[in-house]
């Protein structure tokens, strides 16, 4: 059964993707009041996570006044503060220029329904209305796990583009894949989601081939990393399509792009260093099986159940000292041989 602090992660994971998708469909910016309206939230828990989104690096945000008067040099400085609700909020990359096709209907009814009262905003709202007329062939869906250059050799945004058509139709695709092993092998999938994820500055498409699957392929999701894919067009077999529920809950199981291999219970305890908590929060803020047990010390204990360890233990790492991997035993001696290599290089030091 699902404790309030996940229900609350998994209220917000949802709210900040929702407040993401409205900001790429309008590069004007929008209003914290605005924003609030369109995500049925009040407008302190909105600006919350518009602080957090722009200070934690999830989104490159920028934030200025409503208003556009410039400021009376002979004007006394000690004035009434701006109003919070007053500030506009846009995306300061266009790297997160994604289709608006990328939102629900609901998120795209309440955005049209703002652009309305907005000036030069006709070109979003025919995208806006074409999306819309065509949601019943599924969403088209694009992740982005934090604000970095997105598109570079191997995964151009023409390509992603291509990609996400496929996506979008739910069109079983057939690919050209280059394997661990470099060579290049034929691989057909329905192909549900593509996903950008920060720690390795790839795009990846998930492709799903059923609870069983066929041939090489295999059942469940796949996960093909867009660089790795040298062509690719209509595939010969039909491949159905997974629910919507089933894709999201697949997305947000995975830590970072790895789902490769069965789940495994993970305990990590975080001292009460500067800023520490708060990163931890932030970075699992999305994280469905999530709990956290606060220790008398102030320390905090994350368990959670992650499919596969190797991004998980490298996102460990980065906390230094601040962090000690308490289960599995294999994962902490894992953390433990590296640490101790790290120490035989720097022996010998004054």
């Amino acid at each position: 059964m699902p404790t309030e602090d996940s229900c609350l992660a998994d209220e917000m994971f949802r709210r900040v993707i929702a407040i993401v998708n409205l900001l790429m469909s309008a590069p004007e910016g929008l209003s914290v009041a605005d924003i609030a309206h369109a995500v049925g939230a009040a407008p302190s828990i909105v600006r919350g996570d518009l602080l957090r989104l722009a200070q934690y690096g999830r989104a490159p945000l920028s934030v200025s006044s409503a208003s556009d008067e410039e400021p009376d040099d002979e004007s006394d400085d000690d004035g009434p503060a701006p109003d919070p609700l007053d500030e506009v909020w846009s995306l300061a990359s266009r790297d997160f220029a994604f289709p608006v096709t990328g939102l629900s209907p609901l998120e795209a009814n309440t955005l049209l329904e703002i652009l309305s009262r907005a000036q030069a905003a006709d070109h979003i709202k025919q995208r806006l209305k074409a999306s819309l007329a065509g949601s019943g062939a599924g969403a088209r869906r694009r992740v982005v796990k934090a604000g970095r250059t997105i598109y570079s050799d191997g995964q151009e945004e023409s390509k992603i583009d291509e990609l996400g058509a496929y996506v979008a139709e739910r069109a079983p695709i057939r690919l050209v894949y280059i394997d661990r092993h470099s060579r290049p092998t034929q691989r057909d999938t329905c192909p549900t989601a593509l996903v950008y994820d920060w720690r390795t500055c790839a795009w990846y498409l998930y492709g799903y081939n059923g609870p069983n699957g066929s041939g090489d392929a295999g059942g469940g999701f796949r996960h093909f990393r867009v660089s790795r894919i040298k062509s690719f067009g209509p595939a010969a077999a039909f491949v159905a399509a997974p629910d919507d529920s089933l894709v999201e809950e697949h997305v947000k199981s995975c830590w970072g792009v790895e789902c490769s291999s069965a789940p495994v219970k993970v305990a990590v305890r975080f001292s009460d260093d500067f800023n520490v908590l708060d990163r931890l929060y932030a970075d699992t803020a999305d994280r469905p099986e999530a709990q956290y047990e606060t220790e008398p010390d102030g320390s905090v204990i994350y368990r959670d159940i992650m499919p596969g360890c190797n991004e998980f233990r490298a996102w460990v790492a980065t906390f230094g000292e601040s962090a000690e991997i308490l289960e599995p035993a294999v994962l902490r001696r894992s953390m433990a041989l590296a640490v101790q290599r790290v120490l035989d290089r720097y022996a010998g030091l004054d």
